[in-house]
């Protein structure tokens, strides 16, 4: 675990650990001529890049049989398929509890406004795979999807070299009754479910992780197809004081790290008295566990203030508090994707069955924007009524505005009905 000195300044902090850079040129011209392809060839240039990229020929009709699901699941292991059933039921209990609902109001001239809440007709689900198998991905996207109302849902995963999908990706669908998967992966499965192809059907709004091609095209085809957000590498910012348990913390800084490139677990010891027992303990379980504890940093800070203000600053993906009173800290979090609040709510729980969801802001984007929810399926859709009186109340100063605005038609059509209409309509 390297140590970084700790700076007042939580800004100078967040640069120090964090070094976000743009895509690639090469990832953003890659990715640009798969989606121009796409768009040209439709399956064709699906077949062809998966070929090209993943060495597997698709057959013509390369949606995944139902079938060939259900034997996955048929041959899941019993305990693996009674822990994704758990961890379904969770994640539902807790999108239940988001579900957004419609209302209506009458304000003060008469008028009734409100909103209808409408979910997409098909939703894209992008679930990492390939030699890869994340059949937890799949609860995460496609649960609050389904609590949503979502009509349609289309999953995409790299292909295995036999032309399959992970048999935990399949069987997962499986379980959740998601008939539409099909063994594509990369630029060309995001560009596929934005645009539509004769096989894939044209998705609303896209939604997973994926490496940087797949970002890349959630990047360039943001506008055209809705998308959960732009998902970068895993980070996690482990808050402790003098009660953090050394193991645990190491684990659970290390449960990030194994992510992979570009991930940032840092330790913020409040007083520092953990620091070098933690580092021993992360070197000890990396050598265990055959990890790089590359991606580890700790640091030291003066108090609990301090330790927040650099939260806030660096806007974690995960963020837990091992400190007394944990969640009396709660409150001072503004930007996190998710807290875990006390030495026993590991990242780990809720990455999996805990209820909560696992598609996270990440790389500062927890400054502005959430986890994956219900909300990311459904739009707001606003109604307005007006009677005649309400018309005439409203009349003077929507002419006035539309005047002021030099909007002449618009003061022609609210005058209109300022008056009553007259025998016939005219």
């Amino acid at each position: 675990m390297r140590t970084l000195p700790w700076r007042d300044d939580p800004w100078e902090m967040v640069a120090a650990l964090r070094r976000l850079a743009p895509p690639a040129d090469e990832v953003r011209r890659a990715v640009a001529a798969i989606v121009a392809d796409v768009r040209a060839r439709g399956d064709e240039a699906v077949r062809e890049h998966t070929r090209r990229l993943d060495g597997v020929d698709l057959p013509a009709d390369y949606r995944l049989p139902p079938a060939a699901a259900g034997r996955c699941l048929a041959g899941l292991d019993p305990a693996v398929r009674e822990a994704l059933a758990l961890a379904v039921a969770n994640v539902r209990a807790y999108h239940e509890r988001e579900r957004p609902r419609g209302w209506r109001a009458t304000l003060a001239q008469g008028q009734v406004v409100g909103q209808e809440v409408v979910p997409v007709a098909v939703a894209g689900l992008y679930v990492p795979g390939g030699l890869a198998d994340y059949p937890s991905s799949v609860v995460m996207t496609a649960v609050p999807a389904q609590v949503a109302g979502v009509g349609r849902l289309v999953v995409c995963s790299p292909p295995r070299p036999d032309g399959g999908v992970a048999p935990g990706v399949a069987a997962a669908c499986a379980l959740l009754g998601v008939d539409d998967v099909y063994p594509v992966g990369g630029a060309q499965a995001v560009a596929a479910m934005a645009l539509g192809t004769a096989t894939v059907p044209r998705c609303d709004v896209i939604v997973g992780p994926g490496n940087a091609y797949v970002t890349e095209a959630k990047r360039q085809l943001a506008g055209e197809v809705g998308i959960d957000g732009l998902a970068g590498p895993s980070e996690v910012v482990v808050v402790c004081d003098e009660s953090g348990e050394p193991e645990w913390l190491a684990a659970d800084l290390l449960a990030q790290a194994e992510h992979g490139a570009g991930a940032v677990a840092c330790l913020v010891d409040v007083g520092g008295t953990r620091l070098a027992a933690v580092a021993a303990a992360v070197g000890r379980l990396a050598a265990e566990l055959g990890l790089d504890s590359g991606a580890v940093v700790g640091t030291a800070c003066p108090d609990a203030a301090a330790a927040l203000a650099f939260v806030n600053a660096f806007a974690p993906e995960h963020l837990e508090l091992h400190c007394r009173d944990a969640a009396a800290l709660v409150p001072a979090v503004r930007n996190a994707g998710a807290v875990f609040v006390g030495p026993y709510a590991a990242t780990a729980f809720a990455d999996y069955a805990a209820g909560s969801n696992h598609v996270l802001p990440t790389g500062g984007a927890a400054r502005f924007s959430q986890g994956l929810s219900v909300d990311a399926f459904c739009k707001r859709v606003a109604v307005v009524e007006l009677d005649a009186a309400a018309a005439a109340a409203l009349a003077p100063a929507v002419t006035a505005l539309a005047g002021e605005e030099g909007l002449r038609a618009h003061a022609r059509s609210a005058a209109l009905r300022a008056t009553p209409r007259r025998e016939g309509g005219r």
